[in-house]
């Protein structure tokens, strides 16, 4: 579907007050423009504009906090853009999971813990082909700053190309897929650091490959379907990979690709794909980084690097990215959203 052609289906959809569906990131920002929850930036500079930017425009709104889009940022060409705040509003969220985009609050919650309530997992599916495939980047083309990764606050320790993103990694003894929102720090063009808080799922999966004496396999997704960003953030059980959890609440299952070097999957229709091999012997510097909670939550310290072998991207590709900053911001928002249907059940239970 065209991107004229997506903004008229999602016109005619929204008059008729039905959800859209949509495909991509692309038929998303489509469907948001329609709603007049999209905001244009033009040739803001990727070194703390785009963050401080994003979090003005969040906090000088008067109605929903916009999604904002940047694009001829400086030092880089027309098209390769960044996106904040993609799931800022109640509005888009509904859109993410197909709810009524009249709900809000307390009602978008209960119309969302019904939909969880009858929620089973589809598994993805695998293909091969997709449009992420449109342009592959291996050894000497490798170029994490190839693309617009934004230095968001003047504390931070450098330019972190992971914040809404996807880090996939598979348990070698039990083989199921995960993904979670982690954080990523660029070092050079062929290498970033990667954070996990302890405890949490990729966290266990790494520490199995490496007391195996292992590198572990690794992908970063940092351009994708916003619900599989809401669905990265949150707690899903252990063994159910977040893949298959995303195609039940889409509906139909996550098309994916099997990358190259790792064979783990990630998205089609992504736009920006990372792919390499964490080493347990290769430990460098990551961080500080001011952190959703709205202050830095830690200081520099040695952490597993990604050497990267191959970078797949979409023409004139979005790099997604989360402004964190003092609740409530996009990331604060979706999480509390989800937090709330699943807190509501567990005490009705009780």
């Amino acid at each position: 579907m065209t991107a004229l052609e997506a903004r008229k289906f999602a016109e005619k959809e929204i008059k008729a007050g039905k959800t859209p569906s949509y495909d991509d990131l692309r038929e998303w920002l489509e469907i948001v423009e329609s709603l007049g929850e999209l905001k244009k930036v033009d040739g803001a500079d990727w070194n703390l504009e785009m963050g401080t930017l994003a979090e003005l425009i969040a906090r000088e709104s008067k109605g929903p906090v916009p999604a904002v889009l940047f694009d001829n940022i400086k030092d880089y060409p027309k098209g390769y853009r960044a996106l904040f705040a993609q799931n800022a509003s109640f509005k888009r969220m509904a859109l993410d999971l197909g709810l009524p985009l009249d709900l809000s609050g307390l009602d978008l919650v209960r119309v969302f813990r019904q939909k969880l309530a009858a929620h089973k997992p589809i598994p993805h599916k695998v293909v091969k082909s997709g449009p992420v495939l449109e342009n592959v980047l291996s050894g000497k083309d490798v170029n994490l700053l190839k693309f617009p990764v934004p230095f968001m606050h003047e504390l931070d320790g450098g330019r972190f190309i992971g914040t809404a993103c996807l880090v996939i990694t598979r348990d070698p003894d039990e083989g199921w897929v995960n993904f979670g929102a982690y954080r990523g720090m660029v070092h050079n063009e062929k290498s970033m650091a990667l954070y996990i808080s302890p405890g949490k799922h990729g966290s266990i999966q790494r520490r199995k490959w490496f007391e195996q004496g292992k590198r572990c396999p690794v992908i970063v997704c940092v351009g994708q379907d916003p619900v599989l960003f809401m669905v990265s953030g949150n707690e899903i059980d252990y063994g159910v990979s977040e893949f298959d959890y995303a195609g039940g609440l889409k509906g139909r299952p996550i098309e994916v690709i099997e990358g190259k070097a790792t064979g783990l999957p990630f998205p089609a229709h992504a736009e920006i794909v990372i792919e390499g091999f964490m080493d347990p012997k290769d430990v460098q510097k990551e961080g500080p980084f001011g952190e959703w909670t709205g202050y830095y939550a830690s200081s520099t310290r040695p952490e597993p690097v990604i050497q990267v072998e191959n970078i797949y991207h979409r023409n004139e590709p979005i790099l997604c990215c989360a402004r964190p900053g003092r609740p409530p911001s996009d990331y604060s928002l979706a999480k509390c959203f989800v937090k709330s249907a699943l807190i509501w059940d567990q005490v009705e239970k009780a």
